[in-house]
């Protein structure tokens, strides 16, 4: 299989895939250029490191993020009698539109996103999704054929998250957040969620990102003791900052995007036997049982937030529980190898192995 764009080889879905590939056996091949550069430069870097790398590989894999490198790896697998196939993990319209923002619905911008998603995932062979609820976005949105839309949802990296033994009982109960402040992050409701916190519980919010200055100023008059902000760590360091906690916390924005992601954070932190608490959406309901796995409240309710939060502080068992479950679920299926396996599957289901 030949990777294939201008990717981040480091970003949590294409470590996961390619791991996992090569533990099941596959020859990773990868034609990558540098994720910054224009298309006019990437182009031609592409094309040059495919002819010299990638015409042997009987796939063309295009990580996330890398619409626009869609139609090169469309041409060049059509010419070669190979097999596209896009990993999106997300729209551009979705994201720049609905979630962050960045462009009203209606406007050029707008619509030049949403062409950009229709080109690149009409085009391919195969469009894989990271949860079942945003496959049906891409089929309701963009038209796309379902026999060419197939789940295959995120999983963990087990090389940087294990399982931690769980922090002593000393002080206050500890609740983590990290990110990187986008809006379906909803770190607002959180901070409200904070106000309204009683007993001995400290949140720490780790990052930085789109809403944070506006965040900073929202808990003007939190104090310190109870609410914490610090700069991004390196992902070398999360596991053990995620083990430092008792409860991890996920998303709870309201935009459409947040209620069509499972966040790499939950896999992580139950990757290493800390219980979250997130939105309850479609997306999470596909893998997880509340109360079981982990706990949801609804998305954008801060006081349903502080409750669960609460109900972990005086429920140290609950607590221990549904880290035990849903970090068996977590580091027994979701792994790398064993979501390249399902990958495999999708793959010779389709007759492209």
């Amino acid at each position: 299989m030949v990777f294939f764009g201008g990717y981040d080889p480091d970003y949590p879905r294409n470590a996961i895939i390619r791991k996992g590939l090569v533990r099941c056996g596959f020859s990773v091949t990868e034609c990558r250029a540098n994720v910054k550069w224009k298309i006019f430069r990437r182009y031609p870097v592409l094309l040059w490191r495919y002819l010299r790398d990638g015409r042997n590989g009987g796939i063309l894999f295009v990580p996330d993020f890398r619409h626009k490198d869609v139609p090169l790896a469309w041409l060049l697998a059509r010419l070669a009698g190979q097999r596209c196939i896009f990993d999106p993990l997300v729209s551009r319209y979705e994201t720049k539109v609905l979630d962050r923002g960045d462009a009203a619905e209606g406007s050029l911008q707008s619509w030049h996103n949403r062409n950009i998603d229709l080109v690149s995932f009409r085009l391919p062979d195969l469009v894989l999704t990271d949860t079942q609820a945003h496959a049906a976005f891409f089929r309701q949105q963009y038209g796309v054929d379902p026999e060419r839309v197939r789940t295959l949802h995120i999983g963990y990296d087990d090389e940087l998250f294990t399982a931690r033994p769980r922090r002593g009982g000393d002080g206050a109960m500890r609740v983590l957040f990290y990110g990187t402040y986008l809006p379906l992050h909803g770190v607002d409701t959180i901070i409200e969620a904070v106000r309204l916190l009683r007993g001995p519980v400290t949140v720490s919010l780790i990052g930085e990102g789109q809403t944070y200055d506006d965040i900073r100023a929202r808990a003007a008059g939190i104090h310190p003791e109870r609410l914490t902000f610090r700069p991004p760590v390196p992902v070398g360091e999360l596991e053990r900052t995620i083990a430092d906690s008792d409860v991890v916390l996920g998303i709870f924005g309201g935009t459409p995007k947040a209620r069509m992601v499972i966040p790499n954070k939950v896999y992580q932190a139950l990757a290493v036997g800390r219980a979250v608490v997130t939105a309850d959406t479609e997306a999470v309901r596909e893998l997880f049982t509340d109360g079981e796995h982990l706990l949801t409240v609804t998305p954008g309710d801060p006081a349903a937030l502080a409750r669960a939060i609460e109900r972990l502080l005086g429920d140290p068992a609950l607590r221990r529980r549904i880290a035990e479950r849903g970090g068996d679920l977590i580091r027994k299926s979701y792994h790398p190898a064993a979501v390249a396996a399902r990958f495999i599957a999708l793959l010779r289901e389709r007759g492209f192995l």
